[in-house]
């Protein structure tokens, strides 16, 4: 089963807790539905909602700073590469002070003091430090202001749940382009629990499947752009962002915990 590239990716200490972060901006990194992530929630997931008329224009500011920062992108996550250089620490944290002004304005109190918390990492690495999470404070962080994304913004929603290990809930045969805000809820027996879920655009030429991912045939980053990930903490859900663009979806997690995961479940779908 190949494995070693998501194990690589699910290491990164930041996406631990699920914050998922939403891609672009999330991330994970990175929705005003109503998710329950009960256990065995089977329906299917990712009608677009809209915004009530009590919605703010600073809110609505704030969900545009989240989508658009790039969490996901954050240099020296991944132990696998190479450290980053000041320059690219620099060059991040440029890409994403502008965002949190509108951020923080728009969110509720306690989700301000969470983006606090991210602001922090972000002016470290204004300054060329490697943003690092040894408490886990940033996870906590992210987890906490995708959620409130989730639950506010409006976005299409795409919800899945993991409840024995066998498939992925809640994933529709197809979603709209544009903002989509990720919930992922494992329940159940907690060996059969999904590490992380990566949600991949497939490449423009790629044939591989959601089976195939499954299966063993493939490893997803093999076939797609990885643009959202949510790692959940025990049963609390993960939460995270991204814009999708037109095309194939694969959905995926591998179960148990690295080094070596107990197997791996995948669903498709589509984005016109």
């Amino acid at each position: 089963m190949k494995t070693h590239s998501i194990a690589g990716q699910a290491r990164r200490r930041w996406m631990i807790t699920a914050g998922a972060l939403g891609l672009g901006a999330v991330v994970a990194l990175a929705g005003c539905s109503d998710s329950s992530g009960t256990a065995g929630a089977t329906e299917t997931r990712g009608a677009t909602t809209t915004p009530d008329a009590s919605t703010t224009d600073a809110t609505q500011a704030a969900c545009a700073a989240q989508l658009a920062s790039n969490w996901i992108g954050m240099p020296g996550i991944d132990p696998d590469a190479p450290p980053p250089s000041a320059t690219e620490v620099q060059t991040w944290a440029a890409s994403i002070e502008p965002h949190l002004g509108p951020l923080r304005a728009g969110v509720p109190g306690d989700v301000a003091s969470q983006v606090a918390v991210l602001a922090e990492t972000v002016r470290g690495a204004a300054e060329g430090k490697p943003p690092a999470d040894p408490d886990g404070s940033v996870n906590t962080a992210l987890t906490a202001v995708n959620a409130w994304a989730h639950d506010t913004c409006g976005y299409t929603t795409l919800d899945v749940t993991n409840s024995d290990g066998s498939g992925l809930a809640g994933v529709p045969a197809s979603l709209p382009a544009g903002p989509v805000a990720l919930k992922f809820t494992n329940t159940g027996d907690p060996a059969k629990a999904g590490f992380i879920l990566l949600l991949g655009r497939v490449r423009d030429g790629e044939t591989a499947t959601a089976a195939d991912v499954q299966s063993g045939k493939t490893n997803i980053e093999a076939v797609a752009d990885i643009v959202a990930v949510a790692q959940p903490t025990g049963s609390d859900p993960a939460y995270g962002l991204a814009t999708l663009a037109a095309g194939r979806y694969i959905v995926t997690t591998p179960l148990g915990a690295p080094p070596q995961f107990s197997g791996v479940i995948a669903a498709g779908f589509e984005v016109s």
